[in-house]
């Protein structure tokens, strides 16, 4: 799509295409025009009624209005539709029963009644199965009772009231009831009726769970919880945990709601002491509430045309607010930050944490009109071209590494929180910086050069002072620092590494990422274009493990005699480490991205402790991502929860002009983004803006940065095509790349930007 300038911009090097910003309307509206919008509103209106059934809008008006509070309008306006149910009668029967405690009333054939989202289980159906032996339904309801042992003598426990033995009786009796229907069901039920036998089963679990609850709780009667358990909730889970091994692929899985889940938190009730958290967790304060709570889990299985969910029309005004906001060309920044949550890198579409009220008269007007990009500060003491750009964690400081080959000292921290000013001046590095690392807690860096040696810094420790801020009132003093430790991967004559590497030498280091998790504290892993990974443990001081020595063959793989020999280890050019220390994710030189499981990898105490040995240690490749293009980097979201949706996600950018957005645990393309120049050079790209914006640098100088979920270009920023004044006795000529874009972890509205010019420039997203 071609694209225009905006002509109306205060600033003409920021790029913004036409396309998204809604085109604006006259406020002049002629009387004509006025009564012809009139007349096509009450016709759109007509026709958009036709679309809903009218009786399905009144349960919606009626349930809302009850949910409100207003019980007598939403009397009166059931009433005025002759009488539409919001519930249906045999639903409304149940929960009365529930209601008041009356659980003896509750009978299979009334569960098969239930218009369950499933179907509903006919009873007669049922007996029609029942031929070879079994009693059909009688007319009080029951079905009859299996050839199984009373394990519980009703008469011999002694309980508080007629109506709690009434109930326990009946409990046990519709337990046979259910036992009698599953010898056959395995046989001659299709699957639509088993299904709806697991859905009855399980009301019934809920139900026996919530007697069991009050017994304990309300007659704290604990033995006869027991025998309730021991006897009947017991026998009802088993009852269920066999229905499922039938015929649960139609069903939603739930991962909490399983038999084994429900049996040990029953028991947890039984042993844990009586004012624990667990116990107290599980009980609502009164038996109202509980009781409330178990008409909520029964609804989920209630099919919605004949009981309208709770806070359906809520729900609906939900989801069209959220449609509205993502129609928007940049929906990332909203104002007041409707959508988005407090913690740090991760949006979602919870209201609970918004304090906006929304207009529900007009639709949510679009804020992107005031966005703006603004560039706030160039950096200027690194003077020539800027290779690497790193926040720390914690975003106090930016790491950045040059290619300056006149000195060793390619690296430069500065200090976010002080106006950017350089803090530590990093020496020790004699060739190109390719590559820079910060620890987890921001203390530590690691530096690749172009040749085979790594270095580890201390940003807080001591060194020499240097000039090399201006003169200021609050001006830093930098000071110039060695490494505390530099490493190399040793070589191994003969091995693919050695054969790789042109020099004969040890493998070259080019990568790196550190563990996030306490359990591999102080470990980082280090990759190689000479067919090596290592991963290096500080607290040894030493390389603890090489990939390319302990790898197993692909999960999905073989290895039997005669196939085809293992692949050689690939060239590395850049990995990443999930936040959850589960994954690494190799970018090899072959065009492929390869994802290994490091759940096996033992920690630092299992180490120590010696009940680990990691020459035993076997890593297998779980995944292959086929890029089959050249690659130059990947990407992972700044995000705090490694349970995050948006943890799977990975930036590819490649020199095809394009960036790639993979998931790559489900091995799926999410998303393409185009518009910038990638063809010659090693270009890096980032998420940014809590993780809805995509930000990369480009050939022709510029930024690009498009919207994550919309793949389109929000902006493109005039960073470093500018020529940069040659300083005097120099013949360095400086390009016009723009070679990487990093954003801030802990700000998402700060980006810095590094090019061929040697300028670092600061940029600020916001609005007017």
């Amino acid at each position: 799509m071609p694209l225009s300038y905006d002509r109306n911009s205060d600033r003409p090097d920021v790029f913004v295409p036409s396309y998204t910003s809604k085109r604006k309307k006259s406020m002049i509206v002629s009387s004509n025009e006025v009564q012809m919008n009139q007349n096509s509103n009450t016709a759109n209106g007509q026709n958009d009624l036709r679309l809903f059934d009218k009786e399905q809008l009144a349960k919606l008006l009626i349930h809302a209005l009850k949910e409100l509070g207003y019980n007598q309008s939403s009397n009166a306006l059931q009433e005025e539709t002759g009488g539409i149910q919001v519930e249906s009668a045999v639903v409304q029967k149940l929960f009365n029963i529930i209601r008041s405690g009356n659980y003896e009333n509750i009978t299979v054939s009334l569960l098969c009644q239930l218009p369950l989202k499933y179907g509903s289980l006919n009873s007669e159906h049922i007996a029609g199965h029942l031929s070879q032996g079994q009693p059909p339904f009688n007319q009080s309801g029951y079905l009859g009772t299996s050839s199984e042992d009373n394990s519980m003598k009703i008469e011999n426990i002694i309980v508080q009231g007629t109506d709690w033995q009434r109930v326990i009786a009946q409990m046990q009796q519709e337990l046979k009831n259910f036992e009698s229907i599953l010898p056959v069901s395995g046989k001659s039920f299709d699957s639509q009726i088993a299904v709806q036998l697991i859905s009855l089963v399980e009301i019934m679990v809920l139900i026996n769970r919530e007697i069991f609850l009050e017994l304990v709780f309300d007659q704290q009667n604990p033995p006869i919880a027991v025998l309730f358990l021991r006897n009947i909730l017991r026998k009802y889970i088993q009852l269920w945990d066999s229905l499922l091994s039938l015929e649960n692929h139609f069903l939603d899985k739930d991962t909490t709601f399983t038999p084994d889940n429900l049996l040990r938190e029953m028991t947890t009730i039984l042993t844990s002491p009586f004012d624990s958290n667990q116990r107290n967790t599980m009980w609502h304060g009164s038996l109202a509430r509980s009781r409330e709570t178990l008409i909520e889990e029964i609804s989920d299985y209630i099919n919605p045309n004949d009981l309208v969910p709770k806070g359906r029309l809520l729900t609906l005004l939900k989801q069209a607010i959220t449609y509205q906001q993502t129609q928007e060309a940049f929906s990332a920044v909203a104002e007041n930050e409707e959508l988005a949550t407090i913690e740090n890198g991760e949006q979602s579409t919870s209201f609970k944490q918004c304090n906006k009220k929304f207009n529900l008269l007009q639709d949510n007007i679009s804020t992107f009109q005031q966005i703006k990009f603004v560039e706030e500060k160039t950096l200027i003491q690194n003077v020539d071209e800027i290779w690497y750009l790193q926040f720390s964690p914690d975003g106090k400081y930016l790491a950045s590494a040059s290619a300056d080959s006149l000195t060793d000292r390619k690296i430069m921290i500065y200090d976010v929180e002080n106006d950017f000013q350089v803090y530590k001046v990093l020496a020790g590095n004699d060739q190109c910086v390719l590559y820079l690392s910060f620890s987890p807690d921001s203390r530590y860096v690691v530096s690749c050069p172009f040749n085979e040696m790594a270095n580890v810094y201390d940003i807080h420790s001591k060194g020499e002072s240097t000039n090399i801020n201006p003169n200021s009132e609050n001006g830093l003093i930098a000071e110039v620092i060695a490494p505390i430790n530099t490493f190399q991967i040793p070589s191994t004559p003969g091995s693919p590494e050695a054969a790789s590497n042109n020099c004969g030498g040890p493998p070259r280091i080019w990568c790196c990422d550190w563990f996030h998790t306490s359990d591999h504290k102080g470990r980082f892993v280090v990759g190689s274009p000479d067919r090596e990974v290592a991963i290096y443990d500080m607290n040894r001081n030493a390389i603890i493990l090489r990939l390319s020595n302990s790898i197993c063959p692909p999960l999905n793989g073989t290895n039997d005699l005669g196939s085809a020999p293992l692949e050689p280890f690939p060239r590395v050019h850049d990995l990443k480490i999930t936040a959850d220390d589960n994954y690494l994710i190799l970018m090899t030189h072959q065009g492929n991205i390869d994802v290994y499981d490091l759940t096996q990898l033992p920690s630092n105490e299992k180490v120590e402790a010696k009940e680990a040995n990691l020459d035993k240690v076997l890593l297998p490749r779980i995944s292959r991502l086929t890029v089959q293009k050249r690659m130059t980097c990947i990407s992972l979201p700044n995000i705090v929860d490694p349970k995050s949706p948006l943890a799977s996600l990975l930036l590819v950018s490649l020199q095809s002009n394009e960036l790639q957005l993979w998931d790559f645990k489900e091995q799926i393309l999410v998303q393409k983004f185009f518009g910038q120049r990638q063809e010659q050079f090693i270009i890096r790209s980032c998420f940014g803006y809590n993780n809805e914006l995509i930000a990369s640098g480009s050939e022709d100088g510029k930024i690009y940065i498009w919207d994550r979920i919309n793949g389109n270009i929000v902006g493109v920023l005039t960073a470093h095509v500018t020529q940069r004044p040659v300083p005097s006795g120099s013949n360095k000529k400086f390009g016009k790349n723009c070679n990487v874009v990093a954003w801030s972890p802990t700000n998402k509205a700060l980006c810095a930007s590094g090019g061929d010019d040697g300028y670092i420039k600061i940029w600020r997203v916001g609005t007017e």
